[in-house]
C-alpha cells in the first residue's frame, strides 16, 4: 500500500486525481466502507482504520489522506507545501483559527515525516515538495517516486 500524506490543502486530493486519471487505483482513506466509523469528532482511530485499509486495499494500491502515513504503507509519500501557500488554502476553505494554527504547527514540527520514522525506515518515505500552480507535474514527482519503489519491490522478488 502507498500512502500519499501532507497537510490539508498540500494538494493530496488534486494530485491523486491526476494519478488516477493515468491508471492509478487511488483511494481515499475514508472512502473505505467502515472507514467513517473510525473517526469520531474529528479524531481517526488509527487501528480501526488499519483493520478497514488492510482488508480492502491491494498492494500496490495509493491510500490519501493526512491520517494514511499511520497506516500499514509499505511506501509514504509526503506532499511538502509552503507554510503561507497551506495557511492560504486552509483560510479560503473557512478552516477555524485554531484548526489552522494546528496545521501550521504541525508543518513546523514536521509531524508527517517524524510519524512515518516511526513505521518505516527512511529509504521508505519520499518527500516531493509540491509545485505552486502546476499540479501535473507534482502528479509526475509523486508517480515517479510510486514507479520506482514499484520496480523496487519486483526486484526483490524476483
Amino acid at each position: 500500500m502507498i500512502c500519499i500524506t501532507g497537510s490539508p490543502g498540500s494538494g493530496k486530493s488534486t494530485v491523486t486525481t491526476i494519478l488516477r486519471t493515468r491508471g492509478f487505483t487511488v483511494h481515499n482513506v475514508l472512502d473505505f466502507p467502515g472507514s467513517v466509523e473510525c473517526v469520531s469528532n474529528g479524531e481517526a482511530d488509527i487501528e480501526c482504520l488499519r483493520a478497514v485499509t488492510s482488508r480492502l486495499c491491494g498492494a500496490g494500491d495509493i491510500i490519501e489522506g493526512h491520517y494514511s502515513h499511520l497506516l500499514n504503507c509499505d511506501l509514504v509519500v509526503i506532499l511538502d507545501r509552503d507554510e503561507e501557500q497551506v495557511l492560504a488554502e486552509l483560510t479560503s476553505r473557512g478552516y477555524h483559527s485554531n484548526k489552522i494554527m494546528e496545521n501550521l504547527d504541525a508543518l513546523r514540527c514536521d509531524l508527517y515525516y517524524s510519524e512515518s520514522l516511526e513505521m518505516l525506515p527512511r529509504s521508505r518515505i519520499k518527500r516531493i515538495s509540491v509545485v505552486e500552480g502546476n499540479p501535473e507535474l507534482t502528479a509526475t514527482m509523486v508517480q515517479s517516486s510510486v514507479v520506482e519503489f514499484q520496480q523496487e519491490l519486483r526486484q526483490h522478488r524476483s
